[in-house]
């Protein structure tokens, strides 16, 4: 729990708090700009968030930069730090003096607030879990229709997964997630080695047309089969995979070897490229041409002849070395040949029935490639169908069990509340949206109500390990309903931090339980801050 706040901006220094309610009282004029909200801020900001900063930047700007002092007791022991304005995304350790020890980033920070909080939730952060409930004017999250919204354009879907991270039910969820994901992601694979035809794309049709040749194509290779003499034929081993594998890699060196073959080719006529004599042609061209320049082409044509003469010798040496490449090429084709010969060699079996049996079993490869392939896409598609049926069945079930423990907590809540049998309020879920309301009461002090009700429920169904209310909730709010209200916020052991005024307008046993449980008070002649900037000079 938090133990104490100090700040010498402050003008009561240490401000100290105790288990159960914390309030932060105003005068019964019910000033304003006291420092009521600032406070609960400034609590919000122990509590790791930055809104102190980004939403109360005033303070910042009239007083400067300053220091806020404090501590955590948790099991006993009491932990001590402090958090500046200037360097606000870290949070320094102290000793119990409030000496520095060592600087920790805000996440750090958190996560040990987490982990002494006991909610520790997978995929969702400590402030995540407060910052949602730490309800404080200039905040994004006072909107009552919407009890679970942290700020104003999230997605009610993302609220959804949020409440449902808080009850610890995702994990169970997720699981069904990730299926979908993997089921996707291998979906995704498969179009896009089919989109660049690595692998086969057929369609239903065509799937059927394969199955009915694999059956023709399987009887034809039984009747083979029949038709070989020996008795000790293995057709296994001819249509084994190393047969199929050898003539794969024969026709790739084939194909290396027309390269070289074309590469020769060219070399040699490069090799035995011969000079043309062409000044006896040319000089008869004057006659019929006086200005023809000769001396130029035979100037070019013996440029051409010096090239030719020093690149013969490189050419010579390409020559020789495609030559070598040939017969490595030719000596690997003879090789396989060879373990082809040996593999098919059948004694008295016909030539043309063998390798009939290699193309036969060839082609019922290829087709249940093709048909494997069309296969394990309708497998992924079905599988994905499947996961999502049951991702909603699961997720409509979790869901309503938690707006049922939600709704049925509230009841108790609103029958201390209210005396008059008046309806609870009523969280429902339909898929990602929600809503929330009391069905035939639409008044504003109802739907405040409402909103607080639903953050207590909450604080006591779920690891949530404090409340912040702040006044904007309260001031709506009939005096009898807002009196029981305090009286539960008294019963709970978990910490919850208010600010409220005008306390003498309730009846004697609020105000002094609200007296009792008081703070910090604030006044018009005592404001938070040591400094008020809202007045003229």
């Amino acid at each position: 729990m938090l133990k104490q706040i100090i700040c010498d901006k402050f003008v009561e220094q240490r401000v100290v708090f105790h288990k159960g309610l914390n309030v932060i009282a105003g005068d019964e004029i019910a000033s304003n700009s006291i420092g009521k909200s600032t406070m609960l801020m400034i609590i919000d900001f122990i509590f790791g968030g930055d809104d102190y900063i980004k939403k109360n930047h005033d303070a910042v700007d009239n007083l400067g930069h300053h220091v806020f002092k404090f501590s955590f007791i948790f099991d006993e022991n009491e932990y001590f730090f402090y958090r500046t304005t200037s360097d606000y995304k870290f949070v320094t350790v102290c000793d119990e003096n409030f000496q520095a020890q060592t600087n920790i980033k805000i996440e750090a920070y958190t996560k040990f607030l987490q982990e002494k909080y006991k909610c520790q939730i997978e995929e969702l952060s400590f402030r995540n879990i407060v910052g949602r409930y730490f309800r404080i004017y200039g905040k994004e999250n006072l909107n009552e229709r919407k009890p679970i919204q942290y700020f104003e354009k999230e997605r009610q879907k993302d609220s959804v997964v949020a409440l449902v991270k808080l009850f610890n039910k995702y994990s169970e969820i997720a699981g069904f997630e990730k299926q979908i994901t993997k089921l996707s992601e291998e979906k995704t694979v498969l179009a896009a080695a089919a989109k660049k035809e690595l692998i086969p794309n057929i369609s239903k049709s065509l799937f059927g047309q394969n199955e009915k040749k694999i059956e023709l194509l399987n009887d034809e290779l039984t009747k083979l089969k029949e038709s070989i003499v020996s008795a000790a034929l293995n057709i296994e081993a001819l249509v084994s995979k190393d047969i199929l594998d050898l003539k794969k890699k024969k026709s790739s060196l084939v194909t290396q070897k027309n390269v070289f073959e074309s590469r020769l080719k060219r070399t040699l006529t490069n090799i035995e490229n011969k000079n043309i004599n062409a000044k006896s042609e040319l000089e008869q061209l004057i006659e019929y041409f006086p200005n023809f320049n000769v001396e130029r082409v035979i100037m070019v044509d013996n440029f051409h002849s010096s090239i030719t003469s020093i690149l013969k010798d490189e050419l010579k040496n390409t020559a020789k070395e495609i030559n070598t490449q040939l017969s490595i090429l030719n000596n690997e084709i003879a090789d396989i040949d060879k373990l082809i010969k040996e593999k098919l060699s059948i004694k008295n079996a016909p030539k043309y029935t063998v390798e009939k049996v290699v193309e036969v079993a060839s082609k019922i490869k290829q087709l249940t490639d093709e048909n494997g392939f069309y296969a394990k896409k309708k497998t992924i598609e079905s599988s994905m169908k499947t996961a999502k049926e049951n991702l909603d069945t699961y997720r409509e079930a979790i869901l309503t069990e938690i707006c049922s423990q939600i709704n049925i907590q509230m009841v108790k809540l609103n029958k201390e509340i209210y005396s008059d049998n008046r309806r609870a309020p009523v969280l429902s879920i339909q898929g990602e949206r929600y809503s929330f309301n009391t069905f035939g009461d639409t008044g504003t002090g109802t739907a405040f109500a409402n909103l607080i009700t639903f953050d207590i429920a909450l604080l006591e169904l779920t690891c949530l390990p404090a409340l912040v209310h702040d006044l904007p909730l309260m001031k709506n709010i009939e005096n009898n309903a807002l009196e029981n209200i305090v009286e539960i916020y008294n019963k709970s052991n978990k910490q919850i931090f208010i600010a409220i005024d005008k306390v003498n307008s309730y009846k004697k046993e609020t105000g002094k339980l609200i007296s009792d449980r008081t703070v910090l008070q604030l006044a018009k002649n005592k404001i938070l801050f040591t400094k008020n900037w809202n007045k003229d000079l």
